[in-house]
């Protein structure tokens, strides 16, 4: 307890953290946001500051704390603040989603969220205001689990001194940021894209713990790492200079109604690659402090697809979006967009510099960067460190192991009811352009972020092809069917509570419901403690269709979104509002319902 309270009064410098609130059972942050010039790869822009940083300061709660954060806006734009993967039980009030759970918070204005840490594990805030992630509005979470959580740790150890340097690792865990970096802002972005006709899929940089480079891949290089797949997509055309499909072949892949103007688009956006002087993440680690490390591997990703690695130090998976699972070895982990993965690794290997490796993996561009994972005080080797993937994110060997989602066991074991009460049947199409999006035929605008909060509505009242209703305790069934070939994989997010991935396919779903379905494609599911997530990612779909099945249990009356977390795809229309359990609506306290 007195340790506890001692971190809490280390932190306020970082987190404006209060000191009245440095007690047991309570957690309070002020997070000031303001518009400032950066240049975390080594160009500057204007961009998001939280409390004069980038990333935000790392929130340290602890299981079962009674959370309180103030946003201060000093931004001249609108902005809200979502608790990525956080449930809201009993809170959904303070989900940060404009037009749906909130009014914006405006310039010049502050909102105060509020809720319960009932979750353990590795989380993180952002922005969902627009595309503003793409602004670097984001920071780590970390709820620290109650001793009466079981633990799997027993897997990995060898001996006790092992067991208690991994429970030693878990409570002292490093959070490793990956993310991706444009050189426009977010409303740069969209207004480019609506000027052309296109989506822009290409950005200029990864990022790891806010640092990186512009790293320019020679001819040569993008030539011998273009996949077959991208081979056949490009139809006889090359990757460009910034390793980028070129607009016309994004045109072909989601032709449109809407006419096309590439010529609008500054040559800097896909084609012209310069190179830039920023600077590398060092992460260091100590043997005098502990024999393991352990890591909160998050990606804030806009738009990229990561595969991430580090030279020599295989990886212990032992939570995914922030659950125990039983503890699986990798090497390389791929990470989309939204996903965290919490891992340990051994330090056994000579006094060194190891890199820390992100490769960007999407069809529509490849790109790489690398951190350090550096032993601290030791002499250090000289030999460069052995990679496991390389700059493409592909195994460098034949026995490398990467994770695998059907690996994937919760701890302790959990499942899902075997029949539901509804199925909601979702098709994601392109809706008319390359840069428009739909989950269920219609894009969302975002200009329904600034209407009146549905959460404020009577919920009989809103009924359209853009929402989906459930009541309370009741198990429902999401179908993600992708029906057209050439989409990526889209990491859908459902704000609440979790969803179990109970079945996967690469064709069309024609099925009225998984009951049905499994009278043909029984192979296809698995109902015996499956993963848990609160993003599901669906199977690529580069040669043909594909789905995805999510049945989640409505437990949190509220209103929530659902979507694809690439911002390119929300900002375009690729998400849906869940109005969970209609049927015991929640009372909006005043101070929220009242908020301007």
């Amino acid at each position: 307890m007195i340790l506890s309270i001692l971190l809490c009064f280390l932190s306020i410098a970082w987190t404006k953290q209060d000191w009245k609130d440095c007690g047991p059972g309570k957690a309070r942050f002020h997070l000031d946001l303001t518009w400032e010039t950066g240049s975390p790869d080594g160009f500057a822009r204007e961009m998001i500051h939280v409390n004069g940083q980038f990333p935000g300061p790392t929130l340290n709660i602890n299981q079962g704390d009674a959370v309180e954060i103030v946003v201060h806006n000093h931004m001249p734009y609108n902005t809200t603040v979502h608790f990525h993967g956080i449930e809201q039980i009993g809170t959904p009030w303070s989900d940060g989603v404009p037009g749906l759970s909130q009014r914006p918070i405006l310039p010049g204005s502050s909102f105060t969220y509020t809720w319960t840490a009932y979750q353990y594990g590795s989380y993180f805030y952002h922005a969902h205001s627009r595309g503003q992630i793409d602004d670097g509005l984001y920071g780590a979470i970390t709820i620290k689990p109650s001793l009466e959580e079981p633990k799997s740790f027993g897997t990995i150890a060898k001996t006790q001194k092992d067991l208690d340097s991994l429970v030693k690792a878990e409570a002292e865990v490093k959070p490793l940021i990956f993310g991706d970096w444009r050189h426009v802002t977010s409303s740069e972005t969209w207004e480019l894209e609506q000027a052309a006709g296109i989506e822009t899929a290409c950005v200029d940089s990864l990022l790891v713990n806010r640092k990186g480079f512009v790293n320019c891949w020679s001819r040569e290089d993008i030539q011998t790492f273009t996949s077959p797949p991208a081979k056949q997509v490009l139809g006889g055309l090359n990757y460009t200079d910034k390793g980028c499909l070129q607009p016309q072949v994004l045109i072909a892949l989601f032709p449109g109604k809407s006419p096309t103007n590439i010529s609008s688009l500054p040559k800097e956006i896909f084609e012209v690659c310069t190179p830039t002087n920023g600077s590398t993440a060092v992460i260091e680690v100590s043997l005098a402090d502990n024999e393991w490390v352990a890591f909160d591997m998050i990606s804030t990703a806009g738009f990229q697809t990561l595969t991430v690695s580090i030279d020599e130090h295989p990886l212990w998976i032992y939570a995914v979006d922030g659950r125990y699972v039983e503890p699986i070895l990798v090497e390389a982990i791929t990470l989309e967009n939204g996903e965290r993965y919490s891992v340990f690794t051994k330090l056994d290997k000579p006094a060194g510099d190891y890199k820390i490796r992100s490769s960007g993996i999407a069809l529509a561009q490849i790109m790489s960067t690398t951190a350090t994972l550096s032993y601290a005080g030791l002499v250090k080797q000289q030999k460069a460190s052995v990679p496991y993937t390389n700059m493409a994110g592909g195994n460098t060997t034949a026995d490398v192991a990467f994770f695998s989602q059907a690996q994937q066991k919760g701890f302790p074991a959990s499942s899902p009811a075997k029949t539901v009460d509804q199925t909601i049947i979702l098709g994601l199409v392109p809706a008319g352009a390359s840069y428009l999006w739909s989950l269920n035929g219609t894009s969302y605008s975002m200009s329904l972020e600034d209407t009146s909060p549905l959460l404020f509505a009577s919920p009989s009242t809103v009924h359209s092809n853009l929402t989906i209703t459930t009541k309370n305790n009741t198990w429902v069934d999401l179908i993600l069917n992708v029906t057209t070939p050439g989409q990526p994989p889209h990491p859908i997010h459902k704000h609440s509570n979790k969803g179990y991935i109970i079945g996967a396919g690469t064709t069309v779903f024609n099925y009225s419901s998984v009951e049905e379905a499994l009278k043909y494609i029984l192979e296809n599911f698995n109902f015996e403690n499956p993963p848990l997530r609160d993003t599901f990612t669906t199977p690529p779909s580069a040669t043909g269709p594909t789905w995805l099945a999510v049945r989640y249990h409505v437990v949190n009356p509220g209103a929530f979104l659902l979507h694809c977390h690439i911002q390119s795809h929300l900002v375009g229309g690729m998400a849906m509002a869940i109005l969970d359990g209609v049927d015991e609506w929640p009372e909006v306290p005043g101070e929220y319902e009242g908020y301007h």
